[in-house]
C-alpha cells in the first residue's frame, strides 16, 4: 500500500485507528459530537458565502486540551476550508496527535502545540486569533467519582477550575466575535454560564443532547461568541438512540437518523 492508500484507509474507517497513548482518557462521543457542532456552523457559513472564493471562505480553529486530536481532526476532515491548530499539556497526547494527523494526510492543515491554558500566551513572534475555538473540558469534580490510578487520565477527569480556565483561554486566543464552541455535562450549565459571563463569552446557542426521548439531557452542546450580548436560542434536543427491546437493545445502540445527520462518525463508534 502506497502513502496515499494509506492515507485514504485511514480516513475511509476514521474514527477507527486513531492512536491513543496507555494511560490516557480515551476519546469518545463527547469530542466527534463537538466536532459535528463545530462542522454545522461551518456549513451554515459555506452556504451564507455560496459567492465567496475557496480563499475568502477560510477559517482558522484551535482546540483546548486537543488529547490525541480526533475532534480536531474531524473537524478539517469534514470542512476543507478549515484548518487548525492543537494545545495540549501532555506530550505523550501531542506525540499521538500530530502522529494521527500524518495518517490521515492533515499536517499541512493542522499544527499541535504544548500549552498550560491557565497560563496561555500566544507564540514569541506569532499572534494567534482563530475564528473558532473548540472545547471539551474536563467534567469532573475532585472527591466525585471513583479516582482513576492514571494521573493523565485523572487529569482529564476532574478539574474543579476547568471550565473557568478553557473559557478563559477563549477570551484570550478569540478576535472580537469569534465563536465559541463546547461539549459539557448538562448539570454543570450554571457553572459554565457564570465562567462564560467571567470570560466575556456570550451565549447565543445549546444543543441539549440526550441517550433516549424518555431521558434528560446528560450533555449540552453550546455556542458563545467573544464580546457578544447573551442571546440564547436553546434548540430542540438532539436524541442519540431509538427506542429498542429485547435483545436488539442488548447487542449495540441503534442511532436516530437525525443523530447519523448531525454526526455521522457515530457509526464507527459501534
Amino acid at each position: 500500500m502506497n502513502a496515499q492508500e494509506s492515507i485514504s484507509a485511514a480516513r475511509a474507517a476514521f474514527p477507527r485507528g486513531l492512536e491513543q497513548p496507555g494511560g490516557a482518557l480515551r476519546f469518545g462521543l463527547d469530542a466527534l459530537l463537538l466536532a459535528a457542532f463545530a462542522a454545522r456552523h461551518c456549513e451554515e457559513r459555506r452556504a451564507r458565502l455560496s459567492w465567496a472564493t475557496a480563499r475568502t471562505l477560510r477559517l482558522s480553529v484551535a482546540e483546548l486540551g486537543c488529547g490525541c486530536g480526533a475532534a480536531l481532526l474531524a473537524l478539517v476532515l469534514r470542512c476543507p476550508e478549515v484548518s487548525g491548530l492543537g494545545l495540549e499539556r501532555e506530550e505523550s497526547l501531542l506525540a499521538a496527535a500530530r502522529r494521527n494527523a500524518v495518517a490521515l494526510g492533515l499536517e499541512q492543515r493542522l499544527r499541535f502545540l504544548h500549552a498550560d491554558l491557565a497560563d496561555l500566551r500566544p507564540e514569541p513572534g506569532k499572534k494567534i486569533a482563530p475564528d473558532l475555538v473548540l472545547a471539551n473540558p474536563p467534567y469532573g469534580l475532585p472527591g466525585r467519582g471513583r479516582m482513576s490510578p492514571s494521573a493523565m487520565r485523572e487529569r482529564a477527569l476532574r478539574d474543579a477550575d476547568a471550565l473557568r480556565v478553557f473559557c478563559r483561554a477563549a477570551a484570550r486566543l478569540l478576535p472580537y466575535r469569534g465563536h465559541f464552541f463546547c461539549i459539557f455535562e448538562a448539570r454543570s450549565l450554571p457553572r459554565f454560564c457564570a465562567a462564560l459571563d467571567e470570560a466575556r463569552l456570550g451565549l447565543r446557542r445549546i444543543v441539549p443532547v440526550r441517550p433516549h426521548s424518555h431521558s434528560p439531557a446528560t450533555r449540552l452542546l453550546a455556542e458563545a461568541r467573544k464580546d457578544a450580548a447573551a442571546e440564547l436560542r436553546l434548540e430542540a434536543p438532539l436524541t442519540l438512540h431509538r427506542k429498542q427491546s429485547g435483545r436488539t437493545a442488548q447487542a449495540r445502540p441503534s442511532w436516530t437518523s437525525r443523530a447519523l445527520a448531525f454526526c455521522p462518525w457515530l457509526t464507527a463508534t459501534t
